[in-house]
């Protein structure tokens, strides 16, 4: 497997930590306006997927100490994008839309 991240800077393109914490947490953002628009599309179990790994995320973040104000603030959005997604998961509970359902509305 090729890595084109190199530890050392003089051996190729390195990337710092903050940097790629920094891409995690903008990549969780934009994860949760696929989960509206993936509903708007029909596609209702795209939502549950995306819960579930944004759940694993804030997880995540949550052992970090983070004191980078940057990153400190990208961490209090990616609170937000949790909130979101587990709304949208919530309305397709209540709309009767679970897994079953979604699997049935996938196959038609």
């Amino acid at each position: 497997m090729c890595f084109l991240v190199e530890p050392d800077r003089e051996k190729g393109f390195h990337l710092d930590v903050e940097d790629y914490l920094s891409g995690v947490l903008i990549l969780a953002s934009e994860l949760s306006r696929l989960s509206v628009n993936s509903v708007t599309a029909g596609d209702y179990s795209r939502p549950l997927h995306i819960s579930t790994f944004i759940n694993e995320l804030d997880s995540g973040f949550r052992l970090l100490n983070l004191k980078n104000d940057s990153l400190r603030k990208r961490y209090d959005g990616l609170k937000y994008d949790v909130k979101k997604v587990e709304e949208v998961v919530y309305d397709l509970s209540i709309r009767g839309f679970n897994k079953e359902t979604a699997a049935a509305c996938v196959e038609k």
